[in-house]
């Protein structure tokens, strides 16, 4: 393990020795009583709470992975839990981030999971940092900590976290959730005296923004995000006891539509190069929010443009805003109803966009879109002259339609513009 840099001040109250003296434990009492039914697992003593106890885990994110990771952490008796996360809570996280109520909606997520896990465990220490790592400070903190869960949600802070965490050699515990479904393994740069498996041995080259679906548009069920949380804090709680054996060199993929479990094996790729350093222009602050690596909507996009779309001449996002701020330009959102309840892009505010077109109701059955459709003519129709801002969650889907509906917007004098990164353009 790292060497550990907490102190004990918070673990000091309620010292009566309950286990025997031979044990050596240092535990408050309380902590003794609370934890006790672990002592009847095969394998699991005094020792075994006591390394819970010392262990310092870092948590990448307090979302819908890393509340019921860091809530699992808490009640198994982790003495130290790091958390980094500079976001507020929102009313649309509480469906999967389960450390958090109403109450907190726009409280710091630190401060809330912070009450939280001492409501859980009162001795637990929890160091929070309202910002994000990146690639100045996170090898730093990496080393000053046992283990890491990454419970981020986007491609870009994963291979970051992963590339550190080799670095460092610190040990990993990786997963990822989409929809129904969920991945997770443990990787460390360090095992058995050789160079062990990272994530670059998995995903060679970090996916595109345009492949992966956002996880705002893509949906999650927010029991999948608690069941691989779940799983993340049980990886940790072998690795840093010694308690059966760590998904070291395996990826299990869960799937909660059919209640079934599948693993593969994965090995160090020999070609590889251990990471040695991090880019400078490595950070978590990208733009991308995906969840997987292949997305359902890039089959929609084609190399062809219709004429209406005019990609040459684009304008910038800060042009789009101000054609929409001066009336020169209609807004229209191809997403489901259900993502216009979670965000409006700033520019357009809580009331929405003027014309509602989903991608669905405008597709056939094989998902082909109608160029035909009566509500798309219908919606040109009322704004006839003037340019319309399409967008989306991730701007994919928007890009579609305008390359589908570019020419039928033209026969009614109006340009598409698509809005590059949706609804965060």
């Amino acid at each position: 393990m790292a060497e550990s840099t907490h102190t004990s001040s918070p673990h000091t109250a309620g010292t009566e020795q309950a286990f025997p003296a031979g044990d050596f434990v240092s535990l408050p009492y309380r902590e003794q009583r609370r934890t006790a039914r672990h002592l009847n697992l095969p394998g699991f003593g005094p020792a075994e709470q006591q390394r819970l106890h010392d262990a310092r885990v870092l948590v990448v994110g307090a979302g819908g992975l890393g509340c019921p990771a860091m809530q699992s952490l808490a009640s198994a008796g982790v003495g130290t839990i790091v958390l980094y996360d500079d976001d507020t809570v929102d009313v649309t996280n509480l469906h999967r981030q389960i450390l958090f109520s109403a109450e907190d909606v726009g409280r710091a997520k630190v401060d809330a999971a912070t009450d939280a896990l001492k409501r859980i465990q009162p001795d637990i220490e929890v160091e929070t940092h309202q910002y994000r790592l990146d690639a100045n400070n996170i090898v730093e903190a990496f080393r000053q900590v046992d283990l890491v869960i990454d419970g981020s949600d986007n491609f870009d802070t994963k291979f970051l976290v992963a590339d550190a965490a080799e670095i460092s050699g610190t040990p990993l515990v990786w997963t990822t959730v989409l929809r129904f479904a969920g991945q997770i393994s443990v990787f460390n740069s360090t095992a058995s005296g050789e160079r062990g498996i990272g994530l670059r041995d998995l995903f060679p080259e970090k996916p595109s923004g345009d492949s992966i679906p956002d996880c705002a548009s893509a949906g999650v069920l927010g029991a999948t995000t608690a069941v691989m949380g779940a799983l993340a804090a049980t990886e940790a709680i072998k690795w840093v006891t010694g308690v059966g054996q760590p998904l070291l060199g395996t990826v299990v993929s869960y799937d909660a539509l059919t209640a079934r479990t599948q693993s593969f094996r994965i090995a160090p790729d020999p070609s590889r190069q251990p990471v040695a350093a991090l880019s400078p222009r490595d950070d978590t602050a990208a733009s991308t929010t995906a969840c997987a690596v292949q997305s359902p909507e890039a089959s929609h996009t084609t190399p062809d443009q219709d004429p209406g779309s005019h990609p040459a001449q684009a304008p910038g996002n800060a042009a789009l805003h101000e054609l929409v701020r001066t009336g020169k330009a209609f807004t229209v959102d191809v997403r489901e109803y259900h993502e216009t309840l979670l965000a409006q892009p700033g520019f357009i505010g809580e009331q929405g966009a003027d014309e509602h077109l989903a991608m669905s109701a405008l597709a056939d059955p094989a998902g082909t879109l109608d160029v035909a459709s009566p509500a798309v003519a219908e919606a040109f129709a009322r704004h006839q002259g003037t340019d319309a801002v399409v967008y989306c969650a991730s701007g994919v889907r928007s890009q579609h339609f305008v390359e589908k509906y570019g020419q039928v917007a033209s026969e009614y004098g109006i340009t598409l513009h698509n809005l590059p990164g949706g609804v965060r353009g």
